[in-house]
């Protein structure tokens, strides 16, 4: 079995980070932006370009968080219905409030990204920017989001890339565990309690390399590419339901 099959975090760990992005809500998307060199929008962006949908798609962003992406999505698209999907009540709550203009083409769901609660072949596209990597089971995650797109729909997914060349993925760990939680600190200036970017390293840790990842997605779609941004520290997989 290849250890990809297995990947995930484990609940202990899950229930902290939930905890860690509800402390980071009032500076999410600045610090996330200053931490990735302003990469982390740029990569956000090209994943909504390439959802390659219309004004009558029905789109789930999962783990919607404070609304980042739907926003995007919204003004790029203008589908007939966003259903934004969270773990955290506070974090659907906040997406609320910041896409309270959309209201009307909007849908918010409480469920975790293994029991996706929709029925088959419903949706035409999916995105799901930073949150894939906090499954509790990876492999199922991915399943079920097969599971709900149509035949002809679109699965975008961006996350932080784990490079399978050794000498990269020293140095993105490096990053991750060391530098990025420094940065993040001095941005932050005690504006929030503690530091919530420190636990992006345990949910680092838990991700497959990037040739795995894609061949777990192989299993239930079919790789149209891999976009790396931030010398692979950033990566976007676009795949179409096969």
């Amino acid at each position: 079995m290849n250890s990809s099959d297995n990947a995930g975090l484990s609940r202990d760990t899950w229930q902290k980070v939930i905890h860690a992005i509800e402390d980071s809500i009032p500076l999410y998307d600045h610090v996330n932006d200053l931490i990735s060199f302003g990469r982390a929008q740029v990569a956000r962006l090209y994943a909504v370009e390439n959802l390659q949908l219309n004004e009558s798609s029905v789109v789930l962003d999962g783990g919607i968080g404070p609304g980042t992406t739907s926003r995007l999505i919204f003004a790029k698209i203008k589908p007939s219905m966003v259903i934004g999907l969270d773990g955290s009540a506070k974090q659907l709550e906040t997406a609320k409030v910041n896409l309270m203009e959309y209201r009307n083409s909007l849908h918010l769901v409480n469920a975790s990204f293994e029991y996706l609660p929709f029925r088959d072949s419903i949706l035409d596209g999916i995105i799901t920017c930073y949150a894939l990597r906090d499954s509790l089971d990876l492999s199922r995650s991915i399943s079920e989001y097969s599971r709900v797109c149509n035949e002809h729909g679109v699965f975008v997914d961006v996350d932080i890339g784990k490079s399978d060349n050794v000498i990269k993925r020293l140095i993105s760990v490096l990053y991750v565990r060391y530098l990025m939680p420094l940065l993040a600190k001095m941005v932050i200036r005690r504006q929030i309690r503690g530091n919530p970017w420190k636990m992006i390293a345990p949910t680092y840790d838990a991700l497959p390399t990037n040739i795995s990842l894609l061949e777990l997605m192989k299993h239930h779609f079919a790789i149209i590419r891999m976009k790396e941004f931030l010398n692979g520290g950033i990566i976007v997989i676009i795949g179409r339901k096969s």
